[in-house]
């Protein structure tokens, strides 16, 4: 589509469905890499993945997690999906989110998933996820250190859904309280991996055995994805933390400015006038890459997407 930034508009923005950032390098750096230093040693190199991003994570600037280091066990996942395949699987109708949570809890239950609006609603043998940084606010949520205390003293464990970590910026959390279990974390929206799906789960074992799910026994009897792990391990070598707001924090600025947007304090979208969010992703990648790039608009969404959107919405005009 022969298209110039100058001729974006409102309609040009993710609105229905708000898609990560990418951009051109991802893809060409994948493709440009050869496969000499393609790891002899596969039942060894999962160590080693998770040694490199658990580096990576800790070197990021403008977003932290404190504390990465009290979580005696890790694992290397297939995405952040992976650690969210297993609590659902383990835990069943114990699982609570908050509304407006990641749409893949309701998707994996029928749209049928726990969901409050108050911590003050869990209750006990409920097991909280949450996306933190959030999903619903690109970083905090109000009172979230009340909802710690609140979980411990209902011995409700929290497991943190790190997916945006990587994309974010102005966040820096203590992960050392005793209600967390779990942290995952995973390079598909910061390097544009999605298609790869890899990442780490960070757990206290200690504080309770680990449980017989997926990601323990993928881990224990080294079946893990070898070939993914290791583009994980080249993409954060070559890109390194902080890749979006280091390199293009002024360009999330022009466009937020230019189309009307709030800023947020997540690369990938920002705040519309009623105070939903907008992906900007096709009007960054025409600043960055040049081209027009449909699948950030709400034309990229194929029919299994549209339908999901529209039970979304039913669901919650239900509940």
């Amino acid at each position: 589509m022969d298209i110039e930034y100058k001729d974006l508009t409102l309609e040009h923005l993710g609105t229905r469905r708000q898609r990560p950032m990418y951009m051109s390098a991802f893809p060409k750096f994948r493709k440009e890499m050869g496969t000499k230093d393609y790891p002899m040693n596969p039942h060894g190199y999962t160590k080693y993945f998770l040694e490199e991003i658990d580096k990576w994570i800790n070197s990021h600037e403008h977003i932290k997690y404190i504390g990465l280091d009290t979580f005696d066990r890790r694992d290397a996942i297939l995405g952040t999906t992976h650690q969210l395949d297993e609590l659902h699987m383990l835990h069943g109708k114990n699982i609570c989110t908050f509304k407006g949570e990641y749409k893949y809890h309701r998707r994996l239950t029928d749209y049928k998933v726990k969901q409050i609006k108050h911590y003050k609603e869990i209750q006990y043998k409920d097991v909280m996820v949450v996306s933190y940084p959030s999903c619903i606010t690109t970083g905090y949520h109000k009172d979230f250190d009340k909802l710690l205390d609140y979980c411990a003293l209902l011995e409700v464990p929290i497991h943190i859904d790190g997916a945006w970590f990587g994309q974010c910026r102005n966040f820096e959390f203590d992960v050392r309280h005793p209600a967390i279990r779990s942290i995952s974390v995973s390079l598909s929206k910061a390097l544009g991996m999605g298609s790869q799906r890899i990442g780490i789960r960070y757990y206290r074992s200690s504080e309770l055995p680990v449980p017989p799910g997926p990601i323990q026994i993928m881990n224990d009897f080294c079946y893990a994805n070898v070939s993914d792990m290791w583009i994980g391990v080249k993409m954060m070598e070559h890109f390194g933390p902080d890749v979006w707001w280091k390199n293009y924090g002024d360009f999330y600025s022009k466009v937020c400015k230019d189309f009307g947007l709030g800023e947020t304090d997540s690369i990938h979208v920002g705040w519309d006038k009623e105070g939903d969010q907008a992906g900007v992703r096709t009007a960054m990648r025409m600043l960055i890459d040049g081209i027009y790039d449909e699948r950030g608009t709400d034309k990229g969404l194929n029919e299994v997407e549209i339908a999901d959107i529209k039970k979304t919405e039913e669901s919650w005009e239900v509940n």
